[in-house]
């Protein structure tokens, strides 16, 4: 497994569909507690979103990290499925981060297409 730990945000609907998903893919997952900085205890982050809608506080997030060097990967899930899948594998594999904090949108879990693109990328990871 080239995804070693996933971190999460908040307990809403599309923190746990990622927890649910990664469980089933034996990925360690953790929830951001507070005791330690966000930029402590993440090396990069991942955004997953629908047709580039990402929110303030997400872009805020991503630009901070950014500044301290961290990387950043967005996925739109309803671009193509297959260069959706293969770029996050791609930018894992080049980037080998231990501990990613993945955000996104509650709304994304009402979508076929989020459940697609995570049983799709769990085939390659």
């Amino acid at each position: 497994m080239i995804l070693k730990k996933i971190v999460l945000r908040t307990n809403d609907g599309f923190s746990q569909a990622i927890e649910e998903w990664a469980k089933n893919k034996n990925i360690e997952t953790s929830f951001f507690d507070g005791k330690e900085s966000l930029f402590d205890t993440v090396d990069s982050l991942v955004i997953l979103h629908e047709d580039h809608n990402i929110s303030k506080d997400v872009k805020e997030l991503r630009d901070a990290l950014e500044k301290l060097h961290k990387s950043t990967h967005q996925i739109d899930i309803n671009a193509t499925m297959n260069a959706a899948v293969a770029s996050l594998r791609f930018w894992i594999e080049n980037n080998k981060p231990k501990s990613v904090l993945f955000v996104g949108n509650d709304n994304l879990t009402k979508s076929q297409r989020f459940t697609d693109y995570l049983e799709k990328l769990g085939a390659v990871l």
